[in-house]
């Protein structure tokens, strides 16, 4: 079991929907693989939460994961990187002892202090490649509770300059999610595959990229093609023309896709949308079991006066529940 650490709940969440993490306290989450705690900022309140968590249950390693400012050219913003040493910085000044995690990689620095101007960075770049808050004290944790440790960052964004703490609020739900697929790659000891999420005029969040990349696989099996051809099978072009939310038209592809996968399921949703779309019309909305094991029907519609309703409530008296039965008994005809 690892115990991996991040320091705020913003830069986790990738992590925690992406392993189905469960919430057992407001900082700590549990899954099959893997835990989850957050420790905050600052190098001693990271080391007190972690060794608390370490005494609580055995760990086989603790993997510190999380983003960090860069103060050298050499890192650059939005790549990960693997960290060889973590030393203290308290006042500008390195501490006494320090921990590693690689042989090779960048050398972070734990400050006391967010390194907000330049010059401070400027004075820090001799030092170290990175900086952060939080890494020192998990690796004393770590290495005083004798369990194996290693560190991640996320470069995002250059240390020291105006606006960086607005570039990583920005950029904070897609530096989750590159975090979450590192890590998986990391555990599972396994080099990064490519990003097929990369679709102009889609927008995918944790839940629909994991979703995404579930079903690429399968069709790949199914179909026999290699990932890379899996769109080909699908008109991106024709979803890109629909003037919608580019959110939603990532909802069409994922039921394009869902559809593929189940020739069943497609028939059973035509068929309900062939049943509902008249209602749906005259603003009466029905919502059913996505897994059609219910035979529950909820409606809903609004109305400002008097006669809408009463003419709404003379659209129900003629609606027939029969073609939503015969659905859910395999009888695809819906008149």
């Amino acid at each position: 079991m690892h115990l991996i650490t991040m320091a705020h709940l913003g830069e986790a969440q990738g992590v925690i929907e992406y392993f189905n993490l469960k919430r057992i306290t407001p900082h700590y989450f549990e899954g099959e693989l893997l835990c989850c705690l957050i420790t905050g900022e600052g190098p001693f309140e990271a080391a007190t939460t972690t060794s608390h968590y370490l005494g609580q249950k055995k760990f086989n390693s603790v993997i510190n994961l999380g983003i960090a400012g860069t103060l050298s050219d050499d890192f650059k913003v939005g790549e990960i990187y693997g960290v060889r040493s973590i030393y203290l910085i308290i006042d500008g000044k390195p501490q006494f002892k320090s921990f590693k995690s690689f042989e090779k990689g960048a050398d972070c620095l734990t400050s006391f202090e967010r390194i907000v101007s330049s010059q401070k960075a400027n004075k820090l770049s001799g030092i170290g490649h990175l900086v952060d808050r939080e890494a020192w004290g998990v690796a004393m944790a770590a290495k005083t509770c004798g369990v194996s440790f290693k560190c991640f960052k996320l470069i995002s964004d250059v240390a020291g300059t105006i606006g960086a703490c607005e570039i990583v609020r920005d950029n904070a739900q897609n530096g989750s999610l590159q975090l979450a697929q590192f890590l998986q790659n990391i555990i599972e000891d396994r080099p990064s595959e490519k990003n097929h999420t990369e679709l102009q005029g889609f927008h995918f969040t944790v839940s629909t990229r994991h979703k995404f990349e579930q079903m690429l696989k399968k069709i790949s099996i199914r179909e026999a093609i290699e990932i890379d051809d899996v769109a080909e099978l699908f008109n991106l072009d024709e979803l890109r023309e629909q003037k919608i939310l580019p959110k939603d038209r990532t909802r069409l592809l994922l039921n394009q896709m869902e559809n593929k996968l189940d020739p069943l399921k497609e028939k059973l949703e035509s068929g309900l949308q062939k049943w509902k779309t008249p209602l749906e019309r005259e603003g009466i909305f029905i919502q059913t079991d996505s897994t059609w094991e219910s035979d529950e029907v909820k409606l809903s519609f609004s109305a400002k006066t008097q006669l809408e309703l009463e003419q709404k409530i003379e659209i129900l008296r003629n609606l027939k529940f029969k073609p939503f039965e015969n659905l859910r008994n395999g009888n695809f005809n819906v008149e």
